[in-house]
């Protein structure tokens, strides 16, 4: 059986603006730091900066590991800050997170629970659960890939854009790639089967990377506290890049453009001393 559908219209008929955000790894005390980062205050820098520019987002996409701390009052410091937009929120479960919790909480603030949204005329957007309860690693059920490809068969006359917590394509850090999807081979397999896919998106691994896989636009956004160190076979954090979010544009043509910004000074400088987490 499908998912329910969200339908929601866009304020510029020729294109739809998204918001991804992820990785926010709240805490329900703002004193709460990790790997010597102030997650609450990061993230904080993040909404105010997209505030500041003053952008009109149709939907934003919170990819997962919302909290650090497995207390719902950090989920709701999350939709909180969120709410604030007056645009829909949807969202998904990272490895970090409670998802009852989640659901319990986000639905206070009327933040959706859909897997499924129409997205003007010409875009579907799924959200698929790859988390593993327990497990840093990712897998897609064969309930979620089976709910992936009949919704696309259902709305086969739509561009697709699709998001998941876990990464599918190596990332270049050894140690990231231990946590990866795990069956990404099956994903991959509908995105060359079906060709209105045309973007991928996820976090997980709190670095920018963008790819062209198969068809579609493949990309990871920045986390909204500390960045993982690219290309490194062990642990390391990166003092160089600073939180972020990502911003995509989805033409009628079925073209997605995106961009990936930060905020414009790096406070929030980890302690790359530390080897995990």
């Amino acid at each position: 059986m499908l998912e329910s559908l969200l339908t929601l219209q866009i304020q510029n008929k020729h294109c739809a603006k998204i918001l991804h955000i992820t990785d926010t790894h709240l805490f329900s005390d703002n004193a709460g730091s990790l790997l010597g980062v102030k997650s609450n205050a990061s993230f904080l820098s993040v909404i105010n900066e997209i505030k500041h520019t003053n952008k009109q987002y149709d939907l934003i996409v919170a990819t997962g590991d919302f909290v650090q701390d497995g207390s719902k009052k950090s989920y709701a410091r999350f939709a909180e800050q969120i709410k604030q937009f007056d645009t829909p929120c949807v969202w998904l479960a990272g490895n970090h997170d409670n998802f009852s919790y989640m659901q319990e909480v986000f639905s206070n603030y009327q933040l959706v629970d859909n897997k499924a949204i129409l997205l003007g005329e010409n875009w579907l957007i799924l959200l698929l659960n790859s988390q593993v309860v327990g497990q840093a690693y990712g897998m897609l059920s064969e309930k979620e890939l089976q709910f992936l490809e009949e919704t696309l068969l259902v709305h086969a006359d739509k561009n697709a854009l699709l998001f998941l917590h876990h990464h599918p394509i190596n990332s270049g850090c050894h140690w990231l790639d231990e946590h990866i999807l795990k069956n990404s081979d099956q994903l991959e397999k509908i995105i060359k089967k079906f060709p209105a896919i045309k973007g991928l998106g996820w976090g997980h691994i709190h670095q920018q990377q963008d790819h062209i896989w198969h068809n579609c636009h493949a990309f990871s956004t920045p986390s909204t506290c500390f960045q993982f160190k690219p290309n490194c076979y062990d642990f390391q954090l990166s003092n160089e890049d600073a939180p972020g979010w990502r911003e995509i544009i989805l033409d009628e043509d079925g073209t997605l453009k995106s961009s990936v910004f930060r905020i414009a000074d790096n406070r929030f400088l980890p302690d790359i001393s530390q080897k995990g987490y």
